[in-house]
């Protein structure tokens, strides 16, 4: 138990997990009073603002990661044009994709905006070690999920823009509150640079954005696909079945980074990745099990009913939640040791990845709901093996020269 402790990546997923089980605390309490059609719209939107306030940051949590910058008001200006800018371009596409009323495309913009500038306050925590409040910060959405639930029970409404608007506020107060913060101490740290390259932030941020792509693509196909039942049972299982591998990729990817950056050699690297994933490996494993006896007993006793996830359901959760952890120890690797160049072909493969998951998901809709996420964590998969063989050399001990005799 102490080896688990010590390791940052468990600590960090220990966060995870009671933010992860918020959220699915508040999606189960939502999927039962909601009707179904509100809580199937209910889960496209909060899918579409997670894909958004991540990608609003354009790569600059990750430039944030790999330089030391000054986290003034030049970084706030930068990060607040470009979040506007992708919450507009959000709202636009849900307007025509989806057919969103107004206040739920207000909803979408104010979210994304606010969300992204939290993200690049996070990261630049989260660069000096400061888990604790960046990790409060990240994962202040499920705290506001948590609220919006309990005022869905006490106000008695059965509507799903009631928590979207919660969810929304809770962007603009963790925002502001990390903001504060780092202008607070701008003075006590020593005078960085503010300049970043556009260019090494966008294919950071093509890398973060195909991955959330992923996360969010069974969200996203399945209307065109399937009836809005399944979608709606699709926001069930993720919150009971996929929370667990959701949130040790989260914490795989949060914690190691900084430490593969300090790394000083590649035996040290090495020991570092095969250590978590030993422990991760271990986690997994056992959560699998536990996932396959509580789901059903969540089903009957909690659901009523009301949701049917069979065994061909949580297979599927299971191979595409290992495909996923198995990207974050790629995706660590990639933003901590990659040069600027192997960033873009990484960046490259990812988005093959994702043309991959499309037609694979659209394929196995033929099977149902378990035959798209089968689909997409194909795309997953494709992802993490493609970026470990474009940096695998990071990662490879030298070639002894032998030392001959003049």
């Amino acid at each position: 138990m102490r080896e688990l402790w010590r390791s940052p990546t468990l600590r960090g997923a220990l966060v995870y997990a009671a933010s992860g089980l918020g959220f699915a605390g508040a999606n189960l309490i939502l999927a039962r009073v909601l009707p179904t059609a509100e809580y199937g719209l209910f889960t496209l939107v909060i899918a579409l603002v997670n894909l958004g306030f991540a990608l609003a940051a354009v790569g600059i949590d990750g430039i944030v990661n790999r330089r030391q910058l000054e986290a003034g008001p030049n970084l706030l200006r930068r990060s607040l044009a470009a979040s506007l800018l992708v919450g507009l371009t959000l709202a636009m596409i849900a307007a025509i994709a989806y057919r969103m009323s107004l206040p739920l495309l207000l909803i979408i913009f104010v979210s994304t905006a606010a969300g992204g500038a939290m993200v690049v306050a996070g990261a630049q925590f989260q660069s000096e070690r400061r888990y604790g409040i960046s990790l409060a910060l990240t994962q202040s959405p499920n705290l506001a999920l948590v609220i919006a639930a309990g005022a869905v029970l006490i106000s008695n409404q059965r509507q799903a823009q009631l928590p979207l608007v919660i969810s929304a506020l809770g962007f603009v107060v963790a925002a502001g509150y990390g903001w504060r913060i780092l202008f607070r101490e701008r003075a006590t740290k020593p005078a960085r640079e503010s300049w970043f390259p556009w260019a090494e932030a966008l294919s950071l941020a093509g890398i973060n954005a195909s991955g959330l792509l992923l996360v969010q693509l069974d969200r996203l196909i399945i209307p065109y696909v399937l009836p809005l039942h399944d979608l709606a049972t699709y926001g069930v299982l993720a919150a009971i079945a996929g929370s667990l591998f959701r949130v040790l990729q989260m914490g795989v990817g949060y914690t190691l980074i900084p430490r593969l950056r300090v790394a000083g050699s590649v035996p040290q690297r090495r020991r570092l990745i095969a250590h978590e994933a030993k422990l991760v490996g271990g986690i997994v494993v056992a959560g699998s099990v536990v996932i396959w006896l509580v789901t059903p007993l969540i089903e009957r006793s909690f659901l009523l009913g009301k949701y049917h996830l069979g065994a061909s359901l949580l297979l599927a959760t299971l191979f595409s939640g290992v495909a996923k952890i198995m990207n974050a120890f790629t995706k660590s690797t990639v933003t901590a040791l990659a040069t600027p160049a192997e960033v873009s072909m990484v960046n490259l493969f990812g988005w093959v990845s994702v043309a991959l998951a499309i037609p694979a998901a659209l394929f196995g809709a033929r099977w149902g709901l378990a035959g798209v996420i089968y689909g997409v964590g194909l795309g997953w998969l494709a992802r993490a093996v493609t970026a470990l063989l474009l940096t695998l050399r990071h990662l490879k001990l030298p070639t002894s020269v032998p030392v001959t005799a003049p």
